[in-house]
């Protein structure tokens, strides 16, 4: 059984079941920590840093665990692994866990819609973060799940994007300075995307944060990213631009470094992508790399990321932070 501390508690009590979310939590949430690409063969020193930070929720943006040989037996074994790691199972008694997967939780490099165990992975997958047999997302396909945590001014949401169960297939791109040609598809499927929709219409939050596994705002590298499904891009900031959402910002993973990218937006939106990957093996030897929309520095090194939100002065901020549990970059947006 979980020890959570006084406001996690109060949380859980609290849950209204009135919403469209799949959770609703009536007390307010003021910090968030993030991460993804983590193996279970490598240091896990970064762990007791995330723990030390005491986050009331932690947020898997994909690649909890490798495996690239399809077997669900070592999919398995390695969430064992990881779930039995001492500074996880503290990070676990008093934070509140999410989460999504990315290609190397999902079973294969790069896979989607066609990998054939795609049930099974997400069972494991949810078993993995606990979720309770009666949770809505179980009872659908994929692995997308909503939260929300607070009320009127102080309400903020979370929306988990499945990038992986419903992608259509790629085709090489043999241009060399691209690894996949573009495609026309939906990237998340009509069903999640008509659940996402329905409820961005009726969250009325203050905050919106989305997390998937893939970049959604850096547009040239040559790697998996938004940018390669340009009809579900636009459909997405459509969606944001139309509704006019309050202060959207997208957490992503997969590319082994940490960076804040910020795009305008109709409507004076700014839309923010901060990139947090590299729980325990990074690109230290990237210079640099093509991003129009960066405001902050590349990060290189091991990292994970955190969000502070002040709900008295309005102000939201940013750190993506290194093993240690130190700051490398800090941006702060008055919402």
């Amino acid at each position: 059984m979980k020890v959570y501390h006084i406001g996690l508690l109060y949380t859980l009590l609290s849950v209204c079941s009135l919403n469209a979310q799949d959770q609703h939590f009536k007390e307010s949430l003021t910090t968030l920590a993030f991460g993804s690409c983590n193996r279970t063969d490598l240091n896990p020193k970064i762990w007791s840093a995330i723990a030390d930070k005491h986050p009331e929720v932690w947020v898997w943006l994909g690649d909890i665990v490798y495996t690239d040989n399809k077997s669900m037996e070592d999919l398995e074994f390695k969430y064992a692994i990881q779930k039995q790691l001492p500074a996880y199972q503290r990070l676990n008694t008093q934070s509140q866990i999410y989460g999504v997967w990315d290609d190397h939780d999902f079973g294969s490099n790069d896979a989607g819609s066609s990998f054939n165990q795609k049930s099974a992975s997400r069972e494991l997958l949810f078993d993995f973060l606990d979720l309770p047999e009666n949770h809505l997302a179980r009872q659908r396909e994929g692995a997308y799940q909503s939260y929300c945590f607070g009320e009127a001014e102080e309400k903020l949401c979370l929306y988990l994007l499945d990038v992986r169960y419903f992608k259509e297939s790629y085709e090489v791109d043999p241009d060399p300075s691209q690894r996949y040609k573009k495609n026309e598809g939906m990237l998340l499927g009509e069903a999640q995307w008509q659940w996402l929709e329905s409820q961005l219409v009726k969250d009325k939050a203050k905050i919106h944060l989305f997390g998937g596994g893939i970049q959604f705002l850096s547009p040239e590298h040559p790697y998996e990213k938004w940018a390669n499904f340009p009809n579900a891009r636009k459909r997405f900031i459509d969606l944001i631009e139309e509704n006019k959402i309050q202060n959207p910002i997208y957490l992503s993973g997969d590319r082994h470094f940490g960076e804040i990218s910020a795009r305008e937006l109709k409507f004076e939106i700014t839309l923010y992508d901060i990139t947090s990957s590299g729980l325990t093996h990074s690109y230290d030897s990237l210079k640099d790399e093509a991003n129009p929309f960066r405001i902050s520095p590349l990060i290189t090194h091991l990292n994970f990321g955190m969000l502070q939100i002040d709900w008295k002065t309005r102000i939201l901020q940013i750190q993506i932070l290194d093993v240690e549990g130190e700051p490398s970059t800090v941006h702060n947006i008055l919402f």
